[in-house]
Formats: C-alpha cells, structure tokens, sequence
C-alpha cells in the first residue's frame, strides 16, 4: 500500500498529530468515509501514522529533546505523558542556564526555580504559536505583538510559588508578590523571551531532521 494520506506532503506538526490522533479514512483525498474500499483506506492510514510515528522515534534516537518537543507540541492531548513534559523541560532549562553563562549571567537558586515554575506556560504558549502563527495586532502604525503565555497568568503562577515556598496564603501577601511581579516584570520577561528563543531553535531543528527521517522511512517502503 501506499500512503494513503500522503503524509510525506504533509508539515511535520500536521502529521504528528493525525498520527497520534488515530488517521483516519477521513483524511484521505477523495477518500470519502464509508463504503467499498473504506476498511483498507482506514488501514493504510494507520500505516501512514505508524511511518510517522517511526520517522519521530529515528530523530530521537540522536535528538531526544526535539523528540520530545515535536511530541509535546503537536501530538493529541491525550498522547502525551507528564514524564516526557518533564523530560522536555529538563532539557529547555539546561540550555537555559547554559545560554546565561555564556553572557556572564549565572542564575541563583531562586531565579531557576521561578523560572521552572513557568516554564510549561511558556513551552505550551511557544507550542500554540508553532502550531497557529503568533498573535500579531497592528495598531497606530505599529505591529503589537501578543504572546500565547500571558503575563498575568505566568505571574499568577510565580504568586502561588511564592505562597507555597513561604507557607503563607493571606491575600496581603499575595497583592503584594503580584505588584512585585508587575514591576519586575522585565527582569523576567528576558528569561522568557530567551527559553522561546530556545525552543524556537528546537522546532526549526526538529523540522528539518524529521523530514530527513521520513524521507528516509520513503525510501525503505
């Protein structure tokens, strides 16, 4: 059989996610979804997924962190393992703390844990912006950008830390963390936008090395 959904055509986050989604006959061309032929057309697609699938394992053989990028980011909900998240994140704040050093800045304890604290929303929104474009507003002349992982959110997270850290949970205390958020928020906005670079980078990799592996997948058929 071939491919019955002509996967090879299709972009990587696309694919990841009819694969792990089940592909169904639905998604063919012309492919209709019932009647004489349906049973083998939905077989072949599950191939197609399962060539996916396979071309994903290749790259993480050598590349297990955009492995497990392309997984987080495009697969269906129900695919994805807290285990492998965690995974992901372990290796996005590694190159986070690398990326520091390397321009003179060392984090302290305090910062990293803030920042992991964070870190699945930025992972998440930059999976979002992959997936459907980043939400840019043009407005008097100028393009506004508006990220996927939203200050207040993200600054909601770091209150809850602080509050769990200290072991106090009075609503003093919490305005009060969230105004030193909102006047800070610069300071941390860097981290941020340096970990969206980061995964930026992880994508574009897992892209090109994905394709190299699927072709590869083609050629064995």
């Amino acid at each position: 059989m071939g491919l019955a959904t002509n996967i090879e055509h299709w972009d990587m986050s696309a694919a990841i996610g009819m694969a792990t989604e089940g592909i169904r006959a639905k998604y063919n061309a012309g492919g209709g979804g019932g009647g004489f032929g349906a049973a083998d057309m939905e077989i072949a697609s599950k191939l197609d997924g399962g060539k996916v699938l396979a071309a994903v394992a290749k790259m993480g053989a050598e590349f297990e962190h955009l492995t497990l990028w392309a997984m987080f980011a495009y697969a269906s909900p129900n695919w994805n393992r807290s285990t492998s998240s965690e995974k992901l994140f372990e290796y996005v704040i590694n190159d986070w703390v690398f990326s520091c050093a390397e321009h003179g800045n060392f984090i302290q304890t305090s910062v990293y844990e803030r920042i992991k604290t964070i870190l699945p929303f930025i992972a998440g929104g930059t999976a979002l912006e992959q997936l459907s474009g980043a939400d840019i507003e043009y407005r008097n002349g100028e393009l506004l950008y508006h990220p996927a992982s939203q200050r207040k959110v993200m600054i909601n997270a770091l209150v809850d830390f602080d509050c769990a850290n200290k072991g106090v949970e009075s609503d003093s205390y919490k305005k009060k963390r969230a105004r030193y958020y909102q006047n800070n928020w610069a300071r941390y906005n860097g981290h941020v936008e340096t970990i969206r670079s980061i995964i930026a980078k992880y994508d574009m990799a897992a892209r090109k090395i994905y394709k190299k592996c699927l072709e590869k997948q083609m050629m064995a058929i």
